[in-house]
């Protein structure tokens, strides 16, 4: 094949190429320099390339080039051999919605054609001509790193032979087919001086073998068709005795000239190694099958069968690793489908060596572990190993590290609410605190007023000892008698809410509710001269079942709140009636009304509308009536509007409350946050 005209190189081609050739001679395999030069091709912007590869080479047996190496590129999308270009450098062709380009590695110094590798674009067009002619050097470039790599791991091969200082080494010219350097060990073996060995050919060494016999031996290894010639001959010492030994043989290019590495195993000492071998191997946990290039099993230990689950009489040594492949497809191990094409398919693998491991579960649920590794020499080995036990304990830690973060989660969450519940509670102590000192404030000052206005009445009426009117009596005793009912109404509350907070019990007993509402307003009026209170009641029941005091707490403190409410509007409307088996009471007024945002809150313990600003209170009473109601079975309303007065409506059972016994009640605390 013709090598394409040598022009021009921009700068960065030329840096490219002295990165890629770098690759050759670095400590690295070829697999890690293929993949470390092909990175450096797929990074540089000028060549507009996918990150996607593969390499094909020649075996020298077949017209077609087996896959190599890949990268990134899923094994589905990879050919496992291809054409090799004909007539071109440089072949395009779509797929997998791509624009693939493949490319000719040619040896430059034998002027031969050793393989293709494939690159992708990133674009669908084709590249222009100096891209492409870039590609054609890079390509040369990536083979001469091949090349490179495959001869030192051949001059490796040759330096781990002479390391094997028991086994004879020859190193004999191609041509004359005589002996230049042997090593130590086949100075004892054959009993020669080493300037003897010189003079002498291999053919020499071997009991009735010529030099064309022993050239007839050396034409596979000629012409390309095997790596390596092994035969078994007797060895001819020079003391004319004999020994049995294997011979096997490599040939070395060098430089356009031929030479040959010969290396002897005596196999007195080879039954020894091998049977050490078959003893190690049969003691290793896994099973190991050695497959030579035509997958043949050339080796195999016990624990392989038991893992494939296949008696040595059926895949004995010398048979096809593709009856193993077939016994497991057979058997459903690789699912339901065509038995010959599941075998077919995975022995196509298999022939590749590529280094590879997987995972596969069998019908009895057993795991196992299958790697494949190739050997320097031609074929591959294919390792078995149970992972039962450690997939089990592995799936087992993945489950019990769920379980332990599920509990971590849960665990936190339970921290995190009673974090928020303590914070809750926290505000709730700090809201119950600052209600009792407002309270404490507050009953100070309620207390305070009618005292002073006792007091001051009293100091009235001391200074006018000697001429006090009727008229003035009466009015000074009237200040004192509402002073006092405003103390006996703020004790009431108080002792009702101290009830309330130990559990009231209702003393259930014929109430007589319409002498009740009558006796309020009349001890309203009283207290209140200055407002009229305007009753209709006569449609009111007479009688119910109820507790007497509790009642009369209720209308109390209803009256109270709408005489104190209405300062300016004297009017306060009470009514009652009968309706669905339940005895209505209405208090109405016209005094300041409740703001709207207020009225969800008035039967909170302490809480005060802000309209009451200025108004003498506790916050207590319509809480404490609350309470009573709802001990009672009932219901109370109200309705208001700012400055349009207040309704209250009353709702009480004549059968009475459901239940007679002591009821339990929210405590003070309680009810601050109801």
């Amino acid at each position: 094949m013709n090598q394409p005209d040598v022009i021009r190189m921009p700068d960065w081609a030329s840096e490219l190429a002295c990165k890629v050739l770098r690759c050759a001679f670095s400590d690295k395999t070829l697999n890690q320099a293929l993949e470390d030069a092909l990175s450096m091709i797929f990074r540089c912007p000028e060549l507009g390339l996918s990150p996607g590869a593969a390499v094909y080479l020649s075996d020298g047996k077949n017209t077609q080039h087996a896959l190599l190496f890949h990268l990134n590129i899923e094994w589905q999308g990879v050919f496992r051999s291809i054409q090799p270009n004909e007539g071109s450098a440089v072949r395009y062709e779509f797929r997998n919605g791509k624009q693939a380009c493949y490319i000719s590695l040619i040896d430059r110094d034998e002027c031969e054609q050793i393989g293709t590798v494939e690159l992708f674009f990133a674009d669908t067009r084709e590249p222009a001509a100096e891209v492409r002619t870039v590609l054609v050097q890079v390509a040369a470039d990536l083979a001469r790193v091949i090349v490179s790599k495959r001869k030192a791991a051949l001059t490796s091969q040759l330096a781990d032979i002479a390391g094997i200082s028991e086994n004879e080494i020859y190193l004999f010219d191609g041509d004359t087919l005589e002996i230049f350097k042997a090593n130590h060990a086949a100075q004892i073996k054959t009993g020669y001086r080493p300037d003897q060995i010189m003079r002498m050919t291999p053919a020499d060494l071997i009991y009735g073998m010529d030099v064309q016999e022993y050239r007839r031996r050396l034409e596979p290894l000629i012409a390309g068709k095997t790596e390596c010639v092994v035969f078994d001959a007797r060895r001819l010492r020079r003391d004319e005795t004999l020994y049995d030994g294997t011979t096997k043989i490599w040939k070395l290019q060098n430089s356009g000239s031929t030479t040959f590495v010969e290396l002897v195993i005596d196999q007195s000492d080879h039954k020894k190694l091998l049977g050490l071998l078959h003893a190690t191997f049969d003691a290793f946990p896994g099973g190991i099958a050695v497959l030579d290039e035509d997958l043949r099993l050339t080796f195999a230990n016990h624990r392989f069968y038991e893992l494939v689950d296949i008696s040595p009489e059926q895949c004995p040594i010398g048979s096809s690793y593709l009856e193993v492949l077939r016994y497991n497809a057979m058997r459903g191990d690789y699912g339901p489908g065509d038995v010959e094409e599941q075998a077919q398919e995975r022995a196509g693998h298999a022939r590749l060596f590529l280094t590879h491991s997987f995972l596969r579960e069998r019908a009895d649920g057993t795991v196992l572990e299958i790697s494949t590794s190739p050997l320097a020499t031609g074929g591959g080995v294919v390792t078995y190993m149970d992972v039962t036990v450690r997939r089990r304990a592995e799936q087992e830690l993945i489950r019990h590290r769920d379980r332990l973060e599920e509990a971590v989660r849960l665990r936190t969450e339970e921290l995190a609410l009673q974090a928020e519940k303590l914070a809750q509670a926290l505000e709730h102590e700090k809201y119950i605190n600052s209600l009792q000192r407002q309270f404490v404030t507050m009953t100070s000052h309620e207390f305070r007023t009618p005292l002073a206005i006792i007091d001051g009445a009293a100091q009235r009426m001391t200074r006018k000892s000697g001429g006090l009117t009727p008229e003035f009596v009466v009015e000074k005793t009237h200040q004192i008698r509402s002073a006092v009912a405003r103390m006996v109404e703020l004790m009431e509350s108080f002792l009702t809410a101290g009830r309330l907070d130990n559990g009231m019990t209702l003393n259930i007993s014929d109430c007589p509710i319409h002498d009740i509402v009558l006796q309020c307003a009349t001890r309203q009026s009283e207290v209140s001269p200055s407002h009229k209170l305007h009753l209709d009641i006569d449609t009111l029941p007479k009688m119910l079942r109820g507790d007497p005091l509790g009642i009369n707490q209720i209308f109390t403190n209803l009256l109270s709140n709408a005489v104190k409410y209405s300062p300016k509007a004297p009017d306060v409307y009470i009514r009652g009636w009968e309706a669905d088996g339940f005895a209505c009471v209405s208090v109405r007024d016209s005094g300041v009304g409740i703001d709207a945002d207020d009225l969800q809150k008035m039967f909170q313990l302490y809480f005060r509308a802000r309209t009451s600003s200025g108004i003498a209170g506790t916050g207590i009473g319509l809480n404490l009536v609350k309470q009573v109601v709802d001990l009672h079975g009932g219901e109370i309303r109200v309705e208001s509007e700012k400055g349009q007065g207040t309704l209250f409506t009353v709702r009480l059972p004549i059968a009475g409350p459901a239940q007679t016994t002591e009821t339990p009640m929210e405590t003070a605390s309680e009810r601050a946050v109801a």
